[in-house]
């Protein structure tokens, strides 16, 4: 009986998941003195992973990347 709402359910908590996930380029982001774009990304998205609240992950992630030193350039999406 409960085989028919498990698949439903795994996409649903996937979704949810991929949600909280902030996606970048080094295109967007202006900066980087502090340290190199690959690695502040990956610090930072770490960091926001451990964030309950997801809807709090994409500003604490910018934050964080200013703190390593990458602003989100203005024309970025």
């Amino acid at each position: 009986m409960t085989r028919p709402f498990l698949f439903p359910t795994l996409l649903l908590g996937a979704a949810i998941v991929l949600s909280g996930c902030e996606t970048t380029n080094e295109d967007e982001w202006t900066g980087g003195a502090r340290k190199p774009f690959d690695q502040a990304e990956r610090t930072c998205e770490e960091q926001a992973d451990r964030i309950a609240e997801a809807s709090e992950r994409p500003a604490f992630f910018t934050e964080c990347m200013r703190a390593f030193g990458w602003t989100r350039r203005s024309d970025a999406d």
